[in-house]
């Protein structure tokens, strides 16, 4: 039942917990009833040593002859312990008991949660989901921890440079359009909306969310949920929201035409809406938005702010190395017609960071404040390519050109910037 040593990659172990547990003879004579409600001691163990390396996801993924336990650290899948079969299928049932689930494995899909105390914070309880569906080799699980979004004390703290941090205040003193946060699914939009709304529950104004669901209370803000079942949708809610005197109004997301429609009716108001967008750069909402069914006159004359963003990998500060620029980095600087460094820096690996190479993770933003220029290409109707050209002849930094700057600052790697998918330019 030892950790198969190949999956290590020379790191020290990420599972010191369970790896101790499952070589000691006690351990294979002990085993939890599945109808105990007390945690087993593989999942309690594996639980323990997620919290400890930071993990945000467990995933136990089954192969014909062992599972694979693998942990996501800082938006990367690791490879953290190989075991047999025998014990995967042991710790797939502890977890499942513990979330409330039949322990038999099903051919559909099943889903439960359940509370747990991390022995390091005891004061502070996370709630984690636990998601099952049956594969060809076995069942997998995926277990998620639900933690509040990271608390920054303002933007600058979360990797937006002054100039940026200094737009952002501006669009918050000002009244009426849209602040939109754009980006794909896991960079860290929650958290830059929720750090803008601590600022603002610091401040002389009047703050109302209406949220589908609302995922975490801050205290200071009035935070409405959606419940179509009884009546309160975004159209009725955003009405209902409006009639309170707010000087800013959150909707969690616009996924749809009736939460884009809500957001147009508050911003055309005079209050500050502000929102989240699936978007690949700060152009592309608008994009987005006519997908959503607004028109460009609706989208021009709302459109206040756009702050799209992706998340990389810090380089540990421990054991980060400037040396020569790698062959394979060299060759995509070059593909793409920029400048190759002699030197960059690139990831080691150390006890600080667990021999990762990288610890914690910060943002790369783009921020667009349409210009009467761009306000006249959307009410055009021209695509997203021109109005991404016209903010490169004018000189703006896109996101591209913000990573690679970090990756110069020794923040990050260039092929954590070459991850991020962001577009170079037209």
């Amino acid at each position: 039942m030892a950790a198969d040593d190949r999956t290590q990659g020379g790191r020290p172990p990420l599972l010191p917990g369970l790896n101790a547990l499952l070589e000691t003879p006690v351990a294979e004579s002990r085993e939890t009833s599945l109808e105990s409600d007390v945690p087993g001691r593989e999942a309690e163990a594996l639980l323990r040593d997620a919290s400890r390396a930071r993990a945000s996801d467990i995933h136990l993924d089954p192969y014909l002859e062992h599972l694979a336990i693998r942990l996501r650290i800082d938006g990367r899948i690791v490879e953290a312990l190989h075991v047999d079969s025998a014990t995967g299928a042991r710790l797939a049932n502890q977890f499942k008991v513990m979330a409330g689930l039949n322990p038999v494995p099903a051919l559909t899909a099943s889903e439960g949660g359940f509370a747990w105390i991390p022995p390091a914070t005891p004061e502070e309880e996370v709630f984690l989901r636990v998601s099952a569906v049956s594969c060809v080799a076995g069942e997998k699980l995926a277990i998620r921890f639900l933690l509040h979004p990271r608390a920054f004390p303002d933007t600058l703290a979360l990797g937006i440079g002054e100039q940026g941090a200094w737009g952002i205040r501006r669009w918050m003193d000002a009244t009426g359009g849209m602040l939109l946060v754009a980006g794909p699914t896991g960079t860290g939009k929650t958290t830059t909306l929720y750090t803008l709304l601590q600022q603002l529950r610091l401040a002389d104004s009047h703050v109302i969310t209406l949220e589908d669901p609302v995922e975490y209370a801050i205290p200071g803000i009035n935070q409405v949920q959606v419940e179509a079942r009884h009546g309160l949708d975004f159209a009725h809610g955003t009405r209902a929201m409006l009639r309170l005197d707010p000087d800013y109004v959150l909707l969690g997301e616009l996924r749809d035409p009736g939460s884009a429609q809500a957001a147009v009716a508050v911003a055309s108001s005079g209050r500050s809406l502000m929102s989240t967008l699936h978007s690949r750069d700060a152009v592309g909402v608008v994009s987005s938005l006519r997908h959503l069914g607004l028109t460009d006159a609706e989208i021009g004359a709302n459109l206040g702010l756009v702050i799209a963003q992706r998340l990389v990998r810090c380089l540990c500060e421990h054991c980060r190395e400037y040396r020569p620029t790698d062959r394979e980095d060299a060759q995509w600087l070059d593909a793409v017609g920029l400048e190759v460094p002699p030197c960059s820096w690139g990831p080691v690996g150390c006890e600080h960071c667990d021999g990762l190479g990288y610890r914690g993770r910060t943002g790369v933003f783009e921020l667009w404040q349409p210009t009467p220029e761009d306000l006249a290409h959307i009410l055009r109707h021209d695509d997203e390519a021109a109005l991404r050209r016209s903010l490169v002849e004018r000189g703006e930094t896109l996101m591209f050109a913000e990573g690679l700057a970090k990756a110069q600052a020794g923040i990050t790697s260039l092929r954590e910037v070459f991850r991020m998918g962001a577009i170079l330019a037209t």
